[in-house]
């Protein structure tokens, strides 16, 4: 069985070649999506749940919650960057791109990763026996303080001043960058 911890910094490598291929102009705008929508389903869960996912299963409200993130991220992945074409830039241009993406990727796949296990995590992991909560011992049980919710929101009860302050800086990078 694999760790969730492992789990997500696998998410995070992934992320970090898909950057390398798509460029750091892309990366930052689907790092602004991923972002803003961690900020709203975060901001929203206690009326989300507690309203329109009351009368389903944990399953469900689970597998609602993260359909719903997932969906957002396609649509920040999906988007047209306003920059100049790569093709018309020379091979150290690109090459610099690729890695200042790849890098954004690898954040990009750790949020993405981290937003699905804290899903899980206040849904107290309804896909038993597909996915168990970390024993006590177990090195995900250590890193559920790293997961990326929990440290920029102070937790399922924290205020999420922390994650407005990234969603706002990511905002004017991103106007910076069009």
């Amino acid at each position: 069985m694999i760790q969730l911890y492992s789990l997500m910094w696998i998410l995070a490598a992934f992320g970090g070649v898909l950057g390398f291929l798509r460029g750091w102009n892309r990366e930052v705008i689907a790092t602004a999506g991923i972002a803003l929508s961690m900020f709203v389903l975060f901001q929203i869960d206690a009326l989300f749940r507690g309203t329109a996912l009351l009368f389903l299963e944990r399953e469900q409200a689970a597998l609602v919650q993260i359909v719903t993130f997932l969906v957002i991220v396609f649509m920040a992945y999906r988007n047209r960057s306003l920059a100049r074409d790569p093709r018309r830039t020379n091979r150290d241009d690109r090459i610099s791109a690729g890695i200042l993406g790849g890098l954004l990727g690898v954040v990009n796949g750790y949020l993405i990763g981290g937003a699905l296990w804290y899903f899980l995590d206040i849904n107290e992991y309804p896909f038993y026996p597909m996915i168990m909560m970390p024993t006590a011992t177990s090195p995900s049980a250590d890193a559920i303080q790293a997961i990326p919710l929990v440290i920029m929101s102070g937790g399922a009860s924290g205020s999420g001043d922390a994650l407005v302050i990234v969603v706002v800086v990511l905002f004017v990078l991103v106007l910076a960058v069009l």
